[in-house]
């Protein structure tokens, strides 16, 4: 009978799927997307726009050749100018807490957006980015105060960035030489005259950006102290296999801005089933100057952005247990050993030599284990130690 009972709720479910086709009709260029925060403090600013698109379309589309300023309302103006596609910068604006500001827009189409007005926030220092082992892997909190309690709402964003390396070093190359019944192959040596390895794909740099909306208010609590977990790394991730790093920054937000981004925040990350918070309208203070009706993304916020940079060697967490699962097999060199185990690898080193100096056997190894600048890049970060 509770066989019989499942398969009767699983058919009922079946049964009521139906398409959904959203009664939102957005414009053929998508609506505006202002992605940013205004910076106060001595640091530099970024905007960015994009445009919203269908739902089966992965690419981004940016919003290029706009003219973007804050003005103040003491009349003064402040430029950001494009430095990348829809990436629009300014350096230390010198803004004055005790001035209003709001952000203008004008796109390349010739339509007008502004915001309302809005004061500066204070934005307290971060007090610390710890770790701990725990829950078999790395926990990593964020640790700010406000002395005066005033300030309540905060965001913070992350980027992190870690260092690898190939399991194999590599000195040699194949060499095709067209045959008349097809390729013929063989290794020869990188270079002929030392035989060194390549060092440009031995130590190479991987980063991530999430995108997640990580929010947090003391609104409710008597003091204003942050004590949070940040970022989980499970045990043995290559992120701690050699030097991890992680950039924060942390922003202050007034109770209508941190409502709206609770509300993106449920919408996108959230959604998911009926159990879900369900889609809700997100209200922006940035408007189409002539048209008050249709949506803009995004909400305008000023304040100083306290950041800081974090890092961790494997060394500081013994017992980390990274494993690049690399190994490597024994080839003969000649065409026909080649194709029957070699295709797919990367020679790597000279494994036995033949009669003059030949090459008998080498090593060859999946492509990621030999050259790392398939998985990251080999151009070191200005940061790093």
């Amino acid at each position: 009978m509770k066989k019989l009972f499942y398969c009767l709720i699983l058919l009922l479910a079946a049964g009521c799927k139906q398409r959904y086709d959203s009664p939102v009709k957005s414009p053929v260029t998508g609506y505006l997307v202002v992605d940013g925060v205004i910076n106060s403090g001595p640091d530099s600013t970024t905007i960015t726009l994009t445009r919203t698109t269908k739902f089966d379309n992965k690419s981004i589309v940016y919003e290029t050749g706009a003219a973007i300023n804050v003005q103040g309302s003491d009349s003064s103006v402040h430029a950001l100018r494009e430095y990348a596609k829809g990436v629009y910068m300014a350096g230390n604006l010198h803004l004055n807490s005790t001035l209003k500001y709001r952000l203008r827009i004008n796109t390349s189409d010739g339509r007008q957006y502004a915001s309302d007005f809005a004061t500066v926030k204070n934005n307290p220092p971060i007090d610390s980015v710890s770790w701990k082992v725990e829950n078999g892997g790395l926990q990593m909190y964020i640790n700010t105060h406000d002395p005066q309690n005033n300030t309540r709402y905060y965001q913070w964003y992350y980027d992190e960035t870690w260092e690898i390396s190939s399991s194999y070093t590599s000195s040699l190359k194949y060499k095709i030489v067209a045959g008349p019944t097809g390729n013929i192959y063989s290794v020869i040596f990188r270079d002929s005259a030392n035989h060194s390895f390549d060092p440009t794909i031995i130590k190479c740099w991987q980063s991530n950006k999430p995108y997640n909306i990580f929010i947090s208010s003391t609104a409710k609590l008597s003091q204003d102290i942050i004590y949070l977990p940040l970022q989980f790394i499970p045990k043995g991730s290559i992120k701690l296999g050699i030097l991890y790093s992680m950039h924060l920054k942390q922003y202050a937000w007034t109770k209508e801005g941190y409502e709206f981004l609770d509300r993106m925040r449920k919408n996108t990350e959230t959604t998911g089933s009926v159990f879900d918070p369900q889609p809700s309208e997100l209200n922006s203070n940035i408007h189409n100057v002539a048209d008050a009706t249709e949506p803009v993304i995004g909400y305008f916020n000023i304040c100083p952005v306290q950041e800081t940079r974090l890092f961790i060697r494997s060394t500081d967490v013994p017992g980390w247990g990274y494993n690049s699962n690399c190994t490597d097999v024994v080839i003969e060199n000649n065409s026909d050993s080649i194709m029957r185990k070699g295709i797919g690898l990367l020679p790597t080193e000279v494994v036995q030599y033949g009669p003059l100096g030949s090459i008998s056997t080498f090593g060859a190894a999946t492509p990621e284990c030999v050259d790392c600048t398939l998985r990251g890049t080999n151009k070191k970060p200005a940061y790093w130690p």
